[in-house]
């Protein structure tokens, strides 16, 4: 199993929509009425394209980068 990491962001060229993406498999995005919903459809979307990809025999793309998270004070 592995561990991926999912951008998710509001639409900015329409409002009240949520974007979301796989940025370590390219083509895998979606969206969603919610946060929650384009996360939750982008999840879906990743299983689909791994699963298509173990089904043709092509290597499984894993991420080749480490996000980190860092707190700062901004007042």
């Amino acid at each position: 199993m592995g561990r991926y990491w999912i951008r998710v962001y509001p639409d900015p060229q329409e409002p009240g929509v949520w974007l979301a993406e796989v940025p370590a498999v390219p083509g895998v995005r979606s969206d969603g009425d919610t946060r929650e919903e384009a996360i939750k459809n982008v999840q879906e979307a990743l299983e689909a394209m791994l699963e298509a990809l173990r089904t043709k025999g092509l290597p499984i793309p894993e991420p080749d980068e480490e996000w980190v998270e860092v707190r700062v004070d901004t007042a």
